[in-house]
């Protein structure tokens, strides 16, 4: 069994070579193929109108992974993955682990999301993985590394539909202090405000902790790390609410009439 793992954080980044030693305890061959610098917040964009060149990585952190960096965003790195490295397509494919979580509105600007679409796009099982890492500290890898593990036994196990990917969140807490998995909704919060610094310029900044975040609805992804589990989010990628076409259309079918 093969799974391809890649990031938004960079093939440097700790956490992908903490889901890549989960994946090697599974005793499935790994592939890693990740942007050559961190992606953060490029959400599923493409690398396009220029080259793109994927290198090997001669001594990866784990010697019997293979390894490579591509000059891409995350996106683009999955799709070299699997049209330009491997010759078929993987069991699985997981991204992550990401240094802080991705939750509520994140997801879409996320590029440890937007690389895990790019694989569910093509029927493949997929996950993101990210780790509550606020502020961004260095912390023990173990808790993220066992409970990825766990997760990716079950997506080579074909435990999970293929009509949906999985957005996982694992809260920054030692593993036995972990409650379980509680399976959950995004949230809706605004997270990016922009700080305006002069007259005509300003930065884009992650928002302060609002209301959302001290008291969040149970049931949602927010609530259940505040609350010591794992978050698991299962996203669709037809982003067609189906439940107002019929009433929509009639109103708008309505008001072409007038």
């Amino acid at each position: 069994r093969r799974i391809l793992l890649s990031n938004d954080d960079g093939y440097e980044s700790p956490g992908l070579w903490a889901l890549a030693q989960a994946c090697r305890s599974l005793d499935c061959e790994v592939i890693v193929v990740a942007p050559d610098k961190n992606q953060s917040a490029v959400g599923g964009s493409l690398t396009l109108r220029q080259e793109l060149v994927w290198t090997r990585i001669e001594a990866p952190p784990i010697a019997d992974v293979e390894a490579w960096h591509v000059n891409g965003s995350p996106a683009s790195s999955v799709i070299v993955g699997l049209d330009g490295v491997l010759d078929e397509p993987p069991d699985l494919v997981v991204s992550g682990i990401n240094q802080g979580s991705n939750m509520g509105n994140d997801l879409t600007a996320s590029g440890t999301v937007g690389a895990a679409l790019q694989s569910h796009f093509r029927g493949i099982p997929s996950m993101a993985i990210s780790y509550a890492m606020i502020p961004r500290t260095e912390v023990d890898w173990d808790t993220a590394e066992r409970i990825a593990a766990m997760l990716c036994r079950e997506g080579i196990e074909g435990a999970f539909p293929e009509s949906i990917f999985l957005n996982i969140n694992i809260p920054l807490v030692p593993f036995e202090e972990i409650k379980g998995f509680l399976v959950t909704r995004v949230a809706r919060r605004g997270y990016f405000h922009l700080e305006v610094q002069g007259e005509t310029s300003g930065v884009l900044t992650r928002g302060p902790f609002e209301s959302t975040l001290l008291d969040p609805p149970p049931g949602t992804d927010i609530w259940a790390l505040i609350n010591k589990y794992v978050s698991i989010s299962p996203i669709q990628a037809n982003f067609t609410d189906h439940q107002v076409i019929d009433a929509l259309g009639e109103r708008l079918n309505a008001a072409w009439s007038e």
